[in-house]
């Protein structure tokens, strides 16, 4: 018997030894996530796990950790596992729902998003990116309702602001929506913390404004974008349609050029020089880039019509009446009504 306690008592130290040591190993798995490196975290909660295989948090730290490299689809098997082993964990459901959207599977995401709300009624984080998936499933109204009860929980929200904003300018109105990206950068300003990408904030305020016809507003708020964060390219391209619309198509090929530059392959860009172009006559060069927006987006029918516009005065006719018999049958009206005027054919 007195063997048998021995080898108990050292079995016990074992274990608590082992408790120790995988306590250490996620302690230090913490400390290397705060430090960014993700990579030496997953090793540590692994590690943490292999001496104690129950530990929920590990499992739910490690795909934390998986997530932020990307990894989404190993951090959804963590996620499952921390939830198998406490089906009450609302972070894990809310962080198994971050996955699920970041790999564009938004109903999956509402789920756990769902669950994470039942478990926790003041998860502002989780009615955010609720609404955030409803959004991105075009389900805007019901976005709006999430970024409502978000903003309540939490009224510094910046990223709820914004969000909200996007929602609104998608149903198209645009007065609440730069009402919402006033306040979401009035509150990134205030309180840098909050970690709000100021350049989507001013961009996306921008674009509202150009909804408005408020060109000269628009174009401070992409000055402001771009000096926030120089390698946008969305910024520029928007920045030229501004100019487009001024008239000034000069800096509206330049700020495109950028555009092209910073990203070779954003249509929009191609589509939006080939415009000022076009503008200045230059049909050459306008169908070249046309061209080249629908080879990166072979369904754009505003491509296919603009094309056609060029080619016809370029007194090529049986190619303008392709490109608009192509973008007619994508959708698009003044392809339809250019075949009625130029070519008397009703489509």
């Amino acid at each position: 018997m007195k063997n048998l306690l021995i080898i108990f008592g050292l079995i016990c130290l074992t274990s608590f030894a082992n408790a120790q040591t995988a306590q250490n190993y996620f302690k230090s798995g913490l400390v290397k996530v705060k430090q960014g490196d993700y990579t030496g975290a997953i090793s540590d909660y692994t590690k943490a796990i292999e001496l104690n295989p129950k530990d929920t948090f590990a499992y739910h730290s490690r795909g934390f950790a998986y997530s932020m490299k990307g990894k989404y689809d190993d951090a959804i098997k963590d996620f499952n596992k921390a939830i198998e082993l406490n089906p009450n964990y609302s972070e894990a459901y809310y962080n198994r729902g971050a996955a699920y959207g970041n790999n564009s599977k938004y109903d999956e995401a509402i789920k756990d998003f769902n669950k994470a709300i039942e478990l926790n009624p003041k998860y502002a984080e989780a009615y955010y990116n609720r609404g955030a998936a409803y959004g991105n499933n075009s389900k805007y109204d019901d976005a709006i309702k999430d970024f409502n009860i978000a903003i309540k929980l939490n009224s510094k929200y910046a990223e709820a602001y914004l969000n909200r904003g996007n929602a609104y300018s998608k149903k198209g109105n645009h007065d609440e929506a730069i009402k919402d990206f006033n306040k979401a950068i009035e509150l990134s300003n205030k309180a840098i913390e909050l970690n709000l990408n100021d350049t989507e904030a001013y961009n996306n305020r921008g674009v509202a404004y150009l909804y408005k016809d408020k060109y000269d507003e628009a174009i401070k708020d992409f000055n402001k974008a771009i000096e926030l964060n120089p390698n946008d390219a969305e910024p520029y391209n928007n920045r030229g349609y501004a100019y487009d619309n001024k008239g000034n198509f000069n800096e509206a090929i330049i700020n495109c050029n950028k555009a092209i530059e910073l990203n070779p392959k954003y249509a929009e860009a191609y589509l939006q020089r080939g415009v000022a172009y076009s503008m200045q006559g230059k049909y050459d060069e306008a169908i070249k880039d046309y061209t080249m927006t629908i080879e990166l987006n072979p369904k754009n029918a505003m491509a296919y019509n603009a094309r056609g516009v060029a080619y016809y005065n370029e007194k090529m006719n049986e190619l303008s009446k392709a490109d608009w018999i192509k973008a007619a049958d994508l959708g698009d009206k003044d392809a339809k009504s250019n075949l009625k005027d130029s070519f008397n054919i009703d489509y």
